[in-house]
């Protein structure tokens, strides 16, 4: 009687939240990302959205009797579309790619400043990964990236792509992530 209910024959899984983690850059502000994937109603596209937050304030620097104060906050916003691409009969194991438009933003403060600076680029992230499905609701996927960046601003600060106005980093991470699908 149930199973004949809308709601209980729907019960098939389109949203993901994921943690993805590069192990190589763990100091990096895009080392870590909030994924959510969106699967489109023809089963083979879906929606990526992301976003990495690193906050790294409060630094104290004494010289003497001079004490400075540093640290910086830095996010990046993503948004993009991935394809699955399905391996023949395996079932729980397939392959994608994708690419995802990003925005990424830092305030930050020098030590002979008494302001925060504000700096931003844009750029895309071709993606080529690997997910595995163990278990009903868990993914674990194995992902590389690209980086292409643009930068319309030169400025001084710890961000990954700092004075640099265009940069493409072909293998620019190796990426983990651990996901919950409902």
């Amino acid at each position: 009687m149930l199973a004949s209910l809308p709601i209980f024959t729907m019960a098939q899984f389109k949203n993901d939240v994921s943690l993805v983690v590069s192990p190589l850059k763990f100091k990096e502000q895009s080392s870590y990302d909030i994924l959510y994937r969106r699967q489109l109603p023809n089963k083979l596209w879906s929606l990526r959205l992301g976003m990495s937050v690193l906050v790294d304030t409060d630094k104290e620097i004494r010289n003497d009797s001079i004490t400075l104060n540093t640290g910086s906050v830095a996010y990046t916003l993503s948004a993009g579309l991935q394809r699955k691409l399905i391996l023949e009969d395996i079932k729980k194991v397939y392959a994608y790619i994708g690419s995802d438009l990003y925005w990424q933003s830092e305030f930050s403060r020098n030590p002979s400043d008494t302001y925060y600076g504000y700096y931003w680029s844009i750029g895309t992230t071709p993606v080529v990964g690997v997910s595995y499905e163990p278990i009903r609701n868990i993914r674990l996927s194995l992902e590389s990236r690209s980086d292409f960046n643009l930068n319309f601003q030169h400025y001084e600060s710890e961000a990954e792509n700092r004075d640099t106005r265009v940069s493409f980093k072909p293998l620019n991470q190796l990426a983990i992530g651990i996901g919950y699908l409902f």
